[in-house]
């Protein structure tokens, strides 16, 4: 039970960021700028985030100030730089190239865990080559006018995958010693506090936000983008570990190709579904092998 909650939640996660991307391209084009938009769903996340814990799971405040630097760094650099990173490449870059560049983090994590001494199975390995060439197909990356286009955006992509990494790996420290609530409350608060040195709050475009499709658009991403994914994917970091978590999170260009099929009208050519099907069975081989003592 404990590893299909955790495979769920992280599968959900995906799914819900995806459709948060399209949010926010929508907000992009109405003139809110990458960074602002990263501010304000940090600051709309933090209000969510300690009105809630702050109402109904009070304890979960505790925190032990010997951990307080860990847990603020995580705010800071893993939470707050990696929506700034993403963002600034999905300005650039079509949300599935940024992706799919993003979703080479998981096969970092692995190495990473290797490096360590831990055991990786030969099936993890597999189900990350899978995933990584399932995302290359489904976003349509064999294009190689559509790369060339958009090379500006590259390296946003490639800090967002590296930041992603630390991102993963930070917050299975500190849920192994604190409840998900904790995290998002304080993750949270320190990446508001970040923003807020860089720009106070009543600097952002809040003209903008206040058009009812703009207030729209920006209620999406925080739905859709914030609250509901990152409580999903700190509670699949919390059961299951994070590279397995990263590797299920690699459903979210497949959810995004989708969406925008669905929503967009956008064409579906048919290496794109042959790769929506190679990162579903790569997601299966990952899940078919189970977490061991000393191992991933």
């Amino acid at each position: 039970m404990r590893l299909a909650l955790g495979y769920g939640a992280a599968f959900l996660a995906a799914a819900l960021f995806a459709i948060g991307g399209i949010f926010a391209k929508g907000a992009f084009r109405a003139g809110i700028q990458p960074s602002e938009l990263a501010e304000l769903r940090i600051l709309f996340g933090f209000l969510v985030f300690f009105a809630a814990v702050a109402l109904f799971r009070r304890r979960d405040l505790r925190l032990d100030r010997r951990d307080l630097p860990l847990v603020a760094f995580f705010g800071v650099f893993a939470l707050a730089g990696v929506q700034w990173s993403y963002y600034e490449s999905i300005q650039r870059l079509p949300i599935g190239v940024a992706l799919v560049i993003q979703y080479t983090g998981p096969l970092v994590m692995l190495a990473y865990a290797r490096w360590r001494g831990l055991r990786v199975g030969g099936r993890l390995w597999l189900a990350g080559a899978f995933t990584i060439v399932g995302s290359y197909l489904v976003v349509g990356a064999y294009d190689a006018d559509l790369l060339a286009l958009n090379l500006a955006g590259i390296p946003f992509a490639v800090l967002a995958m590296l930041i992603f990494v630390v991102y993963f790996l930070l917050a299975e420290r500190i849920l192994a010693r604190y409840p998900v609530w904790t995290l998002l409350a304080y993750g949270f608060g320190s990446a508001l506090v970040a923003w807020m040195i860089l720009r106070p709050v009543w600097l952002l475009p809040w003209d903008l936000v206040a058009q009812p499709a703009n207030a729209a658009l920006l209620a999406g991403v925080i739905v859709f983008g914030t609250t509901l994914p990152f409580a999903l994917i700190f509670l699949s970091v919390s059961l299951i570990p994070a590279a397995r978590t990263g590797l299920t999170s690699t459903v979210e260009p497949v959810v995004a190709a989708a969406a925008a099929w669905l929503l967009l009208s956008e064409t579906l050519e048919l290496p794109q579904i042959v790769g929506g099907v190679v990162v579903l069975v790569g997601i299966g081989i990952a899940q078919s092998l189970r977490p061991t003592h000393g191992g991933v």
